[in-house]
């Protein structure tokens, strides 16, 4: 399971992404605030059917979205 936090760094085409999630409080979802160096911070989170959402104005190229999820997926697991 994952704790409270969760640094990452990875490349998406050639691009270097650096950042972190912490798992925040909400009584409804396994919600966590991601912070990216160079973009806005935005919210991912597991709802009821175990798919996971994301923020309406999440303003991230997919296969950052797609890495981030991946990385709280696999920890979660673990």
């Amino acid at each position: 399971m994952l704790s409270n936090y969760l640094n990452f760094q990875f490349d998406v085409q050639g691009k270097p992404v650096k950042g972190f999630c912490m798992q925040i409080q909400d009584d409804f979802h396994e919600t966590y605030a991601v912070i990216l160096d160079g973009y806005h911070s935005f919210c991912v989170w597991l709802d009821s059917s175990s798919t996971w959402r994301f923020s309406r104005h999440t303003s991230v190229e997919p296969g950052i979205l797609e890495q981030i999820i991946s990385k709280l997926s696999t920890t979660k697991e673990n």
